[in-house]
């Protein structure tokens, strides 16, 4: 049985969520063109795919934490081995000039790590409250990479901590419009040869 204190964490956790990543979703929908353009067909995809399964994932937790009598255990593994085989598929997938995705399969690798080893505590002993104050803290750890992530997608340059070291360095703010004339532009790979 979850105690109270963390059915309340649960049930908020699940309500900024499911607002993320509904904001997620509006912001993808209302600038398709300009923001593929900008981040380049596949990078740009697996960026927004990652945000949404972090989100996915810590609301499927938080979700399944609230359903009386659940063996959260088995949620959470779960929840590690379908963000393992994305991590695995986007580390696959590459299209051109478009980097593989090692930093950010870096920190879906974390995920996967805490996430399983977790569910496999709570599958041992499912009264473990130190496996449900770590996967509390996966959650929150889901939502700061999914808003990162998602602060990424719509302001179209990093927002790590190398990038926002090399924007200090360089002093000032760099304009969107002469970041999107500096991308590489992916579109001609997609052209047919003489066109």
């Amino acid at each position: 049985m979850m105690p109270e204190e963390y059915r309340d964490f649960f049930t908020a956790a699940a309500g900024a969520t499911g607002a993320l990543a509904g904001l997620l979703f509006v912001a993808l929908s209302l600038s398709p063109q300009q923001a593929a353009g900008v981040a380049g067909g596949t990078g740009f995809r697996t960026l927004a795919s990652a945000a949404l399964l972090v989100f996915t994932d810590a609301l499927v937790i938080s979700l399944a934490a609230l359903v009386p009598g659940v063996e959260l255990g088995w949620w959470s593994a779960a929840g590690g081995v379908c963000v393992l085989a994305f991590v695995l598929a986007a580390l696959r997938v590459r299209d051109g000039a478009a980097r593989r995705p090692y930093g950010l399969a870096a920190g879906l690798l974390c995920v996967v790590v805490i996430e399983i080893w977790a569910g496999v505590i709570l599958l041992r002993d499912p009264s473990d409250l130190d496996a449900v104050r770590v996967l509390c803290y996966l959650v929150v750890a889901d939502l700061i990479c999914g808003m990162a992530w998602a602060w990424q997608l719509a302001s179209m340059r990093g927002t790590g901590l190398f990038a926002s070291l090399r924007l200090l360095a360089r002093g000032g703010d760099a304009d969107p419009a002469t970041v999107a004339r500096q991308a590489p532009d992916d579109s001609d790979d997609e052209r047919p040869p003489g066109g």
